[in-house]
């Protein structure tokens, strides 16, 4: 193996005046270096921005929603139950329904209408407030706020259509002030949603009687996946459970197949610098013939000659590689730590590129690569060893 590596080094992009297997050799460098470095920046940008909507999404919502279907199940003492047992850290009892706002202007909007208990919004939901103005007003969205003209201290009043008594006549209005703008800033939270006390909601939600479910927020450091699992096999019968991926399967759904859909284009790169691999292999084949018939002919066998051509093939590409992507892997440990690639903050409220790698792209990204450098060292290989001694003297020649 040491006489292969030793011949490998020695014919390494075809030696002293090369010439075009220099260049295209080069050139293959580059483009191996190019396409994992794209393929890197573009996994952790990707992995950033997925992180940041995660957590957003969480911490809006929760870790786990129960939805009652029984409204004679009594849900919440099971709840309590799960966080005396240290099960979840804490639930959050709502009621959801569509309805309308009214300002002083007597504009309107239909927004979703969640109510919940306000003496512990601010400890359960992650909604960018340090305090809250009164525990009897309304928490309003920023975009909503800023459509209909709503600001903190003024009074809209709000009414649920769908709950009007005995089918006819008008619904239910409540006045109350705006207590606070919440900044969620992912989905359309900040424009169609609105939060108002648990009473408030069982007042004007005639038609509901009792909570729709509760939403669970898990203790610090816990799998998600194995307290999901926990959790859904206590839950009495009438009662049913979803994650914050199941509630929104479409969205991280279509990340996902964005993260497929990057890997497959950006590995289009490196895939063409392999296809230059191969023919700088073959035209390195071509200049060392002479050499590869006085080896085949001194007894080095076909396997070893083959070798040869895979050896040098993943020297040349592993450099492209490997500089790829440790200038890929510096340029993210610099953005996380210093955050230099900025972004304007009023559109991604974010001030910098989020940049997030994990393991498994670490071991993605180089597989990539090695497996398509492999492949095209591989097909030049098997040219070099069909040349024959006499062949070897009359191409010479």
């Amino acid at each position: 193996m040491k006489l292969v590596i030793l011949i490998a080094r020695r014919f390494m992009l075809g030696g002293k005046g090369a010439g075009p297997s220099r260049f295209t050799g080069l050139v293959a460098v580059i483009g191996l270096a190019v396409g994992c470095f794209a393929l890197i920046i573009s996994l952790a940008v990707l992995n950033g921005f997925e992180s940041r909507v995660t957590d957003k999404v969480i911490g809006f919502e929760g870790d786990l929603r129960i939805s009652v279907r029984d409204p004679a199940l009594d849900l919440a003492a099971h709840v309590n139950q799960m966080v005396d047992s240290r099960i979840i850290r804490a639930g959050m009892p709502y009621m959801e329904r569509k309805g309308i706002i009214i300002n002083d202007y007597n504009s309107n909007r239909m927004v979703t209408i969640k109510a919940v208990e306000f003496d512990k919004i601010l400890e359960f939901y992650d909604l960018g407030l340090d305090t809250i103005e009164a525990d009897n007003g309304v928490l309003v969205g920023h975009l909503l706020a800023q459509r209909m003209n709503i600001l903190t201290g003024d009074y809209i009043k709000i009414m649920s259509p769908i709950d009007t008594p005995m089918g006819f006549g008008l619904p239910r209005i409540l006045r109350l002030p705006v207590t606070g703008i919440f900044r969620a800033e992912v989905l359309d939270y900040d424009d169609k949603l609105i939060f108002i006390p648990l009473s408030a909601g069982k007042y004007i939600f005639t038609r509901k009687q009792t909570i729709d479910g509760i939403d669970l927020r898990y203790l610090p450091n816990a799998q998600s996946a194995t307290v999901t699992n926990q959790i859904k096999s206590l839950l009495p019968s009438g009662s049913t459970a979803r994650s914050w991926s199941e509630i929104h399967q479409g969205l991280f759904s279509a990340m996902r197949m964005e993260r497929i859909g990057a890997i497959i284009v950006l590995s289009l790169i490196i895939i063409v610098a392999s296809f230059n691999l191969a023919s700088t292999l073959a035209l390195i084949t071509y200049q060392k013939v002479r050499e590869i018939g006085i080896l085949r002919t001194m007894g080095m066998t076909k396997t070893r000659i083959r070798n040869v051509l895979v050896i040098q093939g993943l020297m040349i590409g592993g450099i492209g590689a490997v500089i790829g992507i440790s200038v890929a892997l510096i340029i993210v440990f610099i953005q996380q730590w210093t955050g230099f690639i900025p972004l304007p903050a009023e559109i991604y409220v974010i001030k910098a590129v989020p940049m997030v790698l994990y393991l498994k792209d670490l071991i993605l990204v180089p597989l990539i690569a090695f497996s398509l450098i492999m492949v095209a060292a591989t097909v030049a290989g098997k040219r070099a060893v069909q040349i024959q001694p006499k062949d070897a003297v009359q191409l010479e020649k």
